[in-house]
């Protein structure tokens, strides 16, 4: 019985349950951290500015600006005839609003750590470039289209343009980005942005 002990005795029993319990409560916190994800969230002040991404090196030769200004994005891609990326063709220009960032990091198809974004679309067009593109989307009905003008754009939301139909305006998106440096990564396109100077 402690009663019956000396008080050296009681003394180290005390000292080694104190180092004990303290132990444990150390590792409790350890398990306890292990486990929350300290990882800021890239705000989108930070993705803020006009990204570019270069020349495709395959069939379609395309580029593509993407700029985002408030809570507003926008991205405009221009097909080209040449692997040099120097005579357009035609341009489709998708824009978005209300755009919100995710707030928890997940890894993202390419294996970088990003973020989900959610918006919705408020304009989704295509603008014939030169005559024979014109001509081609009108022979062909390019989604459903008949009337394409040279150097103005129709409005193809909600329309099946060859590869399904494309969602209506004020529509819901769901995408997903990472950021490194000045590489933006967004994953509907599979491709990087390089921010403007």
């Amino acid at each position: 019985m402690i009663l019956g002990c000396s008080l050296d005795s009681k003394i180290y029993l005390l000292t080694f349950l104190l180092l004990y319990l303290s132990n444990c409560s150390l590792m409790g916190l350890e398990d306890e951290e292990s486990t929350v994800d300290t990882t800021p969230p890239v705000p989108l002040t930070a993705l803020q500015g006009t990204w570019n991404s270069s020349c495709t090196s395959g069939s379609p030769y395309q580029t593509e600006t993407l700029q985002i200004v408030g809570f507003d994005l926008t991205l405009d891609a221009i097909t080209f005839d040449d692997s040099f990326c120097s005579s357009a063709r035609y341009s489709v220009r998708r824009s978005y609003s209300n755009l919100v960032g995710g707030s928890s990091p997940l890894i993202l198809p390419n294996g970088s750590v990003g973020y989900t974004m959610n918006s919705r679309l408020k304009e989704f067009s295509v603008t014939p470039l030169t005559s024979e593109a014109r001509e081609t989307m009108n022979d062909t009905l390019y989604c459903g289209i008949s009337t394409w003008q040279d150097n103005q754009s129709s409005n193809i939301a909600g329309r099946n343009c060859g590869s399904g139909t494309n969602p209506a305006l004020d529509t819901l998106v769901t995408d997903m980005y990472s950021l490194a440096g000045s590489s933006l990564y967004i994953d509907s396109s599979k491709k990087s942005y390089q921010k403007n100077p």
